[in-house]
């Protein structure tokens, strides 16, 4: 029987191609057990059989909390335990939210309402995610949810969520309006809930956000502007999952910046009247507790 490792199972989203490939070929090839979840299923299925019996394809929609679950509960039905959720699916914003073709309509002449796909798979498809991991990472086995860094005395881990977001959650790109705040939803989401999900779960989620990567969502023109060493590589993108995949990784809620070579964690923003302000986003656990059920089980409740 192979290590602890070697028969880690991963969910990674958005995994025919970009970035998300290259996530399932380096997790593979670190003997990793890895459940393929995107829409085309015909690269999917083909990739399949390119990579190997390490990895299986399901054709999930990740805007649809649905076909999310089915997919889960396959991986699990198959492997008896998902270790992390590489939540990498993304696209960008599928109408203009500017609305500048509509400038001569009259007053009464309504515009369309914006295509909301980008916030439905960027930010939806990773709430879902995360409430799907929790629900089945709780039935994890205890011998095998965790790792070395555990056995060695720190806290079991159950599971590990990585999502990825983008440069562009933490400074908004102007082309993007949905995107930027799809992204930044991700960031503060994840910031919002590792506290407790650590506490209550044992489960670490934290964030990688990439910068300009030429995968097929950027247009090859706006790869071909920009100066080849402000590019970020793929390879940086995956070294970011990497750190935080790896069992004796401690870290929860953290952000970071996958940057042309670099791996940077990015600071929490802090509010400007400081303490006074400060408990605005502090749980105060009765109501945490009519909210959820329970209490938060944070040290910095208030009672």
């Amino acid at each position: 029987m192979g290590s602890q490792a070697e028969q880690r199972v991963g969910i990674v989203t958005g995994a025919s191609s970009g970035m998300g490939l290259a996530l399932t070929r380096h997790f593979i090839g670190k003997g990793w057990k890895i459940a393929m979840f995107d829409i085309n299923d015909k690269v999917g299925n083909e990739l399949v059989q390119e990579l190997g019996p390490a990895t299986s394809f399901h054709k999930v929609d990740v805007a649809s909390y649905d076909s999310q679950a089915a997919g889960f509960l396959s991986v699990f039905e198959q492997h008896g335990r998902i270790d992390a959720l590489l939540a990498n699916a993304g696209i960008v914003d599928r109408s203009s939210l500017y609305i500048l073709g509509h400038r001569a309509n009259q007053v009464e002449d309504i515009p369309p309402a914006p295509d909301t796909l980008c916030t439905d798979v960027d930010f939806k498809g990773v709430l879902y995610g995360t409430q799907l991991a929790v629900h089945f990472m709780r039935h994890n086995p205890p011998a095998l949810g965790g790792g070395a860094g555990e056995a060695a005395g720190n806290d079991q881990v159950k599971g590990r969520i990585v999502c990825t977001a983008s440069v562009a959650g933490i400074v908004p790109h102007p082309s993007y309006p949905e995107y930027n705040g799809a992204k930044a939803g991700v960031v503060t989401f994840i910031r919002g809930v590792a506290g407790v999900l650590k506490v209550k779960e044992q489960i670490h989620i934290n964030c990688v956000c990439p910068g300009i990567v030429a995968t097929s969502i950027i247009p090859p023109e706006m790869v071909a502007a920009v100066q080849p060493e402000y590019m970020t590589a793929v390879d940086t993108v995956v070294r970011g999952y990497e750190e935080f995949l790896d069992e004796k990784d401690q870290r929860f809620g953290v952000v970071v910046e996958a940057s042309v070579d670099e791996v940077l964690e990015v600071s929490e923003g802090r509010l400007a009247n400081g303490k006074a302000s400060e408990p605005a986003v502090t749980v105060w656990d009765p109501l945490f507790k009519m909210l959820h059920g329970e209490g938060s089980g944070l040290k910095n409740a208030i009672p």
